[in-house]
């Protein structure tokens, strides 16, 4: 139980270190705002990706019970 206790305390510690990390070395750091830029959309692509994945499992287990959400792409089954 201490490991679990121990990791999680240094995972949220050190989440200040690597926003420290990003901004000084990768963004401030480098002197090239192309760097900054590709992150930035990086980062937007990986966010967008991780929300439509999680909205259609959601949307799976919620099938499961009964319970039907809008389809995003508006492809679903007519009814």
């Amino acid at each position: 139980m201490m490991a679990l206790i121990d990791f999680v305390s240094r995972l949220v510690g050190d989440v200040g270190r690597f926003v420290d990390i990003f901004a000084n070395d990768l963004i401030l750091g480098a002197g090239d705002p192309l760097s900054a830029l590709l992150v930035v959309v990086g980062q937007a692509l990986i966010v967008a990706s991780v929300a439509v994945l999680g909205y259609a499992a959601v949307g799976a287990l919620l099938g499961e019970i009964g319970v039907k959400l809008p389809s995003l792409g508006g492809r679903g089954p007519s009814e």
